[in-house]
């Protein structure tokens, strides 16, 4: 196959553009929160061409509507991309999450088949089947070595928490295989971030639980800026100044703000949610290449940060959490 040039997505680049004025803006998203009943926020929903057509959405079944708009925007790009193999990783953490859902059942004896999400890179039933004969062959090299982990470790220690950690680390282990094969540092910089950001939240998790040092090693994730060294040698440091170690990696200002309110409410949400915007800021990077790979995988991710506000807000309109403090949960839009 020819090498693909970035001129090769111009057509696609001016598509993205096209619907990029049609995504979730922070205003749209104050509608959804200011609305009187659910049923008004998924209108709201509507209005940015969520769903199909009329289509009456039950306020208890939103899960669907979200899973479909997944869908809609994933096919979106593949139907125009000039390479489709570079746009699986965005979908592998559904792949992984499905594998947890189907391992933990298989432990378990309970069906928990409701969880599973029909958005992965992976056909469901290719998925189960996989699992269900131990015949790897259709998955990733490292989902059969994710597998083949779980399956001779789990007997030893009956753990559900073990087949999290293991997924997710060879879950990131693929994305970052599969960015590096973009050759886009846009891309690379992205899965690199998400994996510094997911080993802060770790390594604070941890910390207010007493957990030693030790305990972080097995679940910490290779791969990212944020050399293990750095947690591992300053493990015993008090969060305020453990920050300082984080400067050089942009991540300091954040961190702090974090822990304060981690200090004050006893939440991670406000921590979670800063790393979360951290990354929707590099996203929002792609909005100025003016084509290549960057705006269709921007646009991508983007999406999914899209849908998990949406969530956010449809959740707690549901639970009947007040205005107030879904904003407190709402992360950064990419428009």
């Amino acid at each position: 196959m020819a090498k693909i040039k970035d001129t090769d997505y111009l057509f696609s680049t001016a598509r993205v553009r096209s619907v990029e004025k049609n995504m979730l803006t922070r205003e749209i998203a104050e509608k959804m929160i200011d609305a009187k009943t659910i049923e008004d926020s998924l209108k709201v929903l509507g209005n940015i061409n969520y769903g199909f057509g009329d289509e009456y959405i039950d306020s208890n079944s939103y899960e669907k509507l979200l899973a479909d708009e997944h869908k809609k925007a994933y096919d979106f790009i593949t139907s125009m991309a000039p390479e489709l193999d570079y746009f699986k990783m965005f979908l592998y953490p559904y792949d992984y999450h499905n594998l947890k859902v189907i391992m933990k059942s298989e432990y378990s004896g309970v069906d928990e088949s409701d969880m599973l999400v029909d958005t992965g890179s992976i056909d469901l039933k290719m998925l189960k089947f996989s699992v269900n004969e131990r015949n790897f062959s259709k998955l990733t090299e490292n989902m059969e070595s994710a597998l083949n982990e779980i399956i001779e470790d789990f007997p030893k220690t009956n753990d559900p928490q073990m087949i999290d950690i293991i997924l997710d680390k060879y879950c990131y282990n693929d994305m970052l295989k599969a960015a590096e094969e973009t050759k886009s540092d846009f891309i690379i910089d992205y899965v690199k971030m998400q994996i510094d950001a997911i080993n802060i939240k770790t390594y604070v998790r941890l910390k207010n639980m007493s957990k030693s040092w030790d305990f972080f090693t097995r679940v910490y994730m290779h791969g990212g800026n944020i050399g293990e060294q750095i947690f591992i040698k300053n493990y015993d440091d008090p969060l305020e100044k453990f920050a300082e170690h984080l400067f050089v990696y942009g991540f300091k200002e954040i961190f702090l703000e974090g822990i304060d309110a981690l200090t004050e409410t006893g939440k991670f949400t406000t921590l979670e949610k800063l790393l979360d915007n951290k990354v929707i800021e590099h996203i929002k990077n792609a909005k100025y290449i003016p084509f290549g790979i960057e705006p269709l995988a921007g646009y991508l991710i983007a999406k999914d940060n899209e849908i998990k506000i949406a969530r956010i807000i449809l959740a707690g309109k549901l639970a009947g959490i007040s205005p107030e403090l879904i904003r407190e949960r709402l992360r950064e839009t990419y428009v």
